[in-house]
């Protein structure tokens, strides 16, 4: 009763912040002033070409080259917003689905059918100074299922970075931080927690985002067992030249879950690199990177020290890619069985490409991670991907889609054998726009996991090995309150 009682606590204080920003805007009166994208000039010749051909548009000069460190701890992207906007935008989202089959053979008292509702607040923030900016996305809330394996839960997740620049050097803080009763990968059927409210993106902002590494891993499917991921992230960067760049990025981690039964892990990190501009659209790098994991309660640890060579080719509003891959030496401390020291590789890749009305991409990486709350460490392989497709100025269809693989590690995890748990999840959606930041969607997504009754028999890991979603929301934004 009183975890309950904290739970609708929280999706209260979420939703409560929305009260006095609604009021505000109810004040002044009038249709919504959206954000323009190119400063007052560049929206109306923008505005215009987007009316004469029904499409969203975006041009080259709305954005400017996109500098992040290949070294760095923030993922690369087609670009930058060459005018800063500082704006707050209010949003709320309200989306109900109905889940098939959820549970795997075996779970008591289990529905072959499950609704759920998610009720949600959030607010995107983008600040612009002269010499620094911050970016900050907020979600709050609580999803409330017919299930009573599900129950109800608080969703809470925040997301922000704070830049600086002074002379040669910048200095970057950032954190994430994720609290929910599921796995955020793939995120119960929605494809992510992304779909819930309005993202800075959507709003002409820099949306903050962090590469896999420096992130708590979580790639196994589990529902119904809360669990708190939080990643606190720092960078500085010196510019030896106009071309060289040095990269020192450190980061603090955790995966808690609040129910017994699962592994909790934490995680140190340093990464040390130097990026070279070959010309404007190609670069290259070296790094070097350190990962200390920690599991409370027990005596083992995972050190790992890795070398990447990465390769990066970026063009402003079309392309970004960047490649990586090198050895990697895995210490264990007092290992259960195997040997100490395990020569072994890493490798991450990721793409974003756009070409007209078509956006897509795709990353991949393979490391030594936590082990996702249910092993004590794994070797992990993760594949994700997404395509977006805009039909015309009202209509928007998009796909999510994922896959990991988490290979138990002998040294920390006895009779680990060929335990190897695998999820997947694919999400088609829908989306039909009705004012600047209000949108009706509808989704449906499968997903699957094979099966973890060897290492969990909890409810929550009880994930059936095809699942059906369907789900139906709108996400309406307010009108952004803009900074002078």
């Amino acid at each position: 009763m009183l975890r309950k009682l904290c739970q609708y606590a929280i999706v209260f204080t979420g939703l409560a912040l929305w009260v006095p920003l609604s009021l505000a805007q109810s004040t002044n009166g009038g249709a919504q002033q959206p954000i323009p994208a190119n400063g007052p000039a560049g929206a109306t010749a923008s505005s215009a070409r987007e009316a004469a051909s029904g499409y969203p548009v975006m041009e080259v000069q709305d954005v400017t080259e996109d500098t992040t460190p290949l070294a760095g701890a923030q993922n690369l992207t087609l670009g930058v917003p060459s005018f800063r906007h500082s704006f707050l935008l209010p949003s709320f989202g309200i989306s109900s689905q109905a889940q098939l089959n959820p549970y795997g053979p075996g779970q008591p008292n289990s529905p072959d059918l499950v609704g759920s509702t998610y009720l949600t607040g959030r607010l995107a923030l983008n600040r612009s100074w002269e010499r620094s900016s911050l970016s900050l996305d907020y979600l709050g809330g609580g999803s409330f299922s017919t299930d009573a394996n599900q129950g109800n839960a608080g969703i809470q997740s925040l997301r922000f970075s704070d830049t600086s620049h002074w002379g040669r050097w910048s200095a970057m803080f950032g954190d994430q931080l994720n609290y929910t009763a599921q796995s955020p990968f793939g995120f119960g059927g929605l494809g992510s927690l992304n779909n819930l409210g309005v993202d800075l993106a959507s709003a002409g902002g820099s949306d903050p985002s962090f590469r896999d590494n420096f992130l708590p891993g979580q790639s196994i499917l589990i529902d119904g067992s809360t669990q708190i991921s939080n990643a606190a992230i720092g960078e500085v960067d010196y510019a030896i030249s106009h071309r060289a760049f040095l990269t020192f990025a450190g980061s603090y981690g955790l995966l808690d879950f609040i129910n017994a039964g699962f592994q909790n892990s934490s995680y140190a990190a340093f990464q040390g690199g130097y990026t070279y501009l070959l010309d404007r659209k190609n670069s290259v790098g070296v790094f070097y990177r350190f990962n200390d994991t920690m599991f409370p309660g027990f005596s083992q640890r995972i050190d790992d020290h890795s070398v990447q060579l990465t390769y990066a080719r970026r063009i402003v509003s079309r392309l970004s890619f960047q490649v990586g891959a090198g050895p990697d030496a895995v210490i264990y401390k007092s290992p259960l069985a195997g040997s100490s020291t395990v020569a072994n590789w890493t490798a991450s890749t990721s793409l974003n490409y756009q070409h007209r009305h078509l956006l897509t991409g795709a990353s991949y990486n393979h490391s030594v991670t936590g082990g996702s709350g249910l092993l004590t460490g794994a070797q992990t392989d993760l594949l994700s991907g997404y395509l977006n497709r805009a039909f015309n100025s009202d209509w928007e269809g998009s796909l999510w889609t994922g896959y990991s693989r988490n290979h138990a590690l002998e040294q920390t995890m006895p009779s680990a054998g060929n335990t190897a748990p695998r999820a997947w999840y694919a999400t088609v959606q829908l989306k039909r726009r009705f004012v600047r930041y209000g949108t009706l969607f509808v989704a449906y997504s499968a997903s699957g996991q094979s099966s973890l009754s060897s290492l969990c028999t909890l409810s929550a890991c009880r994930v059936s090995s095809l699942t059906s979603t369907v789900s139906l929301g709108y996400n309406w934004g307010l009108r952004p309150i803009v900074f002078e």
